[in-house]
């Protein structure tokens, strides 16, 4: 790996027309602004920006080189591994990655070299060469002799020759873009966080905190190392899903997410707040894009979420378990406003008062039961069961006076 990284075996497999990326950011830069990226289809476009983003993050930038799988990226990135392939083959055509070493499964590594696992492929960054205006022979001059430039008039406002020490050194007088920045200094402190990270999320077979549960311990009298631990898990889960974070710590992460999670916030809510606004907006700028600054940039996209006081305003999954109580309540009322209604109704309905003849009681009509104007039991029965009911009461009375008469 020292080897497939070194400079020398770099420089010899960037490809004629095309450079060494100065800096990931100008590398990043000339990924997104190519013409050909415009052609695509948002699909491709969205996932060609994922790549490109992944690409930054996991760069050597001692090396400015590229060392993954592409089994790994299509997980990451939830694609084929075909369109990863894909992917990398328009990258090398526009002159942003150079093949320095391919890769190769275990199956087919020499025994003779006694490694029993598979090698993954390495890339280098390269942007392509600016074209070298050509001089027309037309205006080419020739170069004056001796006794021309005696006889050339003296320019004298040129201003005298610099003393010593004072001019600037042969690299600052080359011709570079304002925005393309410097090569960063690697420290050896943000080489073992983003080290420890990795591990981390390499690890991960599993989420470590869900992302619409609230933030803290679910043990009762949690004690302050179970709060940090809560903590960390959901600043490596918000690592995992945001890219940009890896480049700075852990523990930024939580401090800058801390009062939201005080607040009630989730995961999620946090992650939607990377990509919107509070009035329901998009960002122009996702957090595919480049950003030199993720603390900085991750700091202002909470800010945007919290009152003039400081304090953190409704969550994304607060404000919709409110809407929904909200909801639940007016449909509550509304029940309660028509039972009112209807028992209302019910009350100014006209009663009927009517009374049953002793000869329709002595004849068997005790069944039928008919509602008086006191308190008195209700006729449940069906129109048709109360109907016969009434015809067998008049029969029984027809029978009854003639069995008198005779």
């Amino acid at each position: 790996m020292a080897y497939e990284r070194s400079k020398a075996v770099v420089l010899r497999a960037v490809p004629k027309g095309c450079r060494l990326a100065r800096h990931v950011v100008a590398w990043k830069r000339a990924a997104l602004e190519h013409p050909a990226l415009e052609l695509m289809r948002a699909d491709g476009r969205a996932n060609m920006a994922a790549l490109i983003e992944v690409i930054a993050v996991q760069q050597d930038p001692a090396s400015r080189t590229w060392r993954t799988t592409w089994a790994w990226v299509a997980e990451r990135l939830g694609v084929h591994e075909d369109s990863v392939g894909r992917m990398i083959r328009r990258l090398k055509d526009w002159g942003l990655l150079a093949v320095v070493a391919t890769g190769r499964s275990a199956a087919y590594t020499p025994r003779a070299t006694g490694k029993k696992q598979g090698e993954a492929p390495v890339y280098a960054l390269t942007t392509p060469s600016p074209p070298t205006p050509a001089t027309p022979p037309e205006t080419a001059t020739e170069t004056p002799t001796h006794a021309e430039e005696e006889s050339m008039p003296v320019e004298i406002n040129v201003g005298p020759v610099p003393p010593k020490g004072v001019l600037s050194p042969p690299h600052a007088r080359e011709e570079l873009s304002p925005k393309d920045a410097a090569t960063p200094r690697p420290t050896a402190k943000a080489a073992a966080q983003r080290r420890e990270v990795q591990a981390a999320l390499s690890q991960r077979s599993a989420p470590l905190w869900p992302a619409h549960a609230t933030v803290k311990p679910q043990s009762v009298g949690a004690t302050r190392r179970d709060w940090k631990h809560t903590y960390r898990c959901a600043g490596l889960e918000l690592q995992h899903h945001a890219l940009v974070l890896r480049r700075i710590t852990t523990a930024y992460v939580v401090s800058v997410a801390k009062p939201h999670f005080e607040a009630g916030w989730s995961i999620a809510d946090i992650l939607h707040t990377l990509n919107w606004t509070p009035n329901g907006q998009r960002y122009p700028h996702d957090s595919v894009a480049g950003i030199e600054n993720p603390g900085a940039w991750f700091a202002a996209r909470l800010r945007a979420w919290t009152h003039q006081d400081g304090t953190p305003m409704r969550s994304p999954d607060q404000r919709a378990a409110a809407e929904a109580e909200q909801r639940r309540a007016e449909a509550i009322t509304a029940a309660a406003r028509h039972a009112r209604r209807e028992a209302a109704r019910q009350a100014a309905a006209p009663k009927i008062d009517t009374k049953v003849p002793a000869d329709v009681q002595a004849a068997g009509g005790d069944d039928v039961t008919v509602r008086s104007q006191g308190s008195g039991p209700v006729d449940r029965r069906s129109f048709r069961e109360r109907w016969a009911a009434q015809i067998a009461a008049g029969h029984a009375a027809v029978l009854a006076e003639h069995g008198r008469g005779r």
